[in-house]
């Protein structure tokens, strides 16, 4: 570290590693693609955060993402018990985090779990228009947390 502070570039260094840490990041685990790119396109729109998508749990668990997380989507069509072991898991890496999960029906022992665990439920297909509003109002929160604590600081 002190060969950095030595450097004339260490501030730059120091800033983008800064930025990069302090970046949003929206995780979405999904089996369908498509799911991701609607999702991602929303959140283009906004010019805030970045979507992080994931095949499987495991691979959100083997590499997790860089950037402070601001929401968590499972939209896999795993049981309700591999659901509720993975909010599990994920309320204890990020346990103020909100958390979404996507399935095919409403009403069932899939949202029952999602529910269980402390998770917004929605039904496929989502529209647009709904991931536009939870992107929106949730970016918009964590903006001015981070300005707040800025001013603060």
């Amino acid at each position: 570290m002190s060969v950095m502070r030595d450097n004339k570039y260490s501030g730059k260094l120091v800033e983008t590693m800064r930025s990069k840490t302090d970046c949003l990041c929206i995780v979405m685990v999904c089996d369908d693609l498509t799911e991701a790119a609607t999702v991602g396109q929303e959140l283009s729109k906004l010019n805030n955060g970045t979507l992080v998508a994931y095949r499987t749990v495991r691979d959100l668990a083997l590499n997790g993402p860089a950037g402070r997380v601001a929401l968590v989507i499972l939209a896999t069509n795993d049981t309700p018990a591999i659901i509720r072991q993975t909010l599990g898991w994920l309320r204890g890496h990020w346990p103020r985090c909100p958390v979404t999960v996507v399935g095919q029906s409403g009403g069932g022992d899939h949202e029952m779990a999602a529910r269980e665990g402390g998770a917004c439920y929605l039904t496929r297909p989502v529209a647009p228009e709904q991931w536009a509003a939870i992107l929106t109002h949730l970016l918009g929160e964590q903006t001015s947390q981070v300005d707040m604590r800025d001013m603060v600081q």
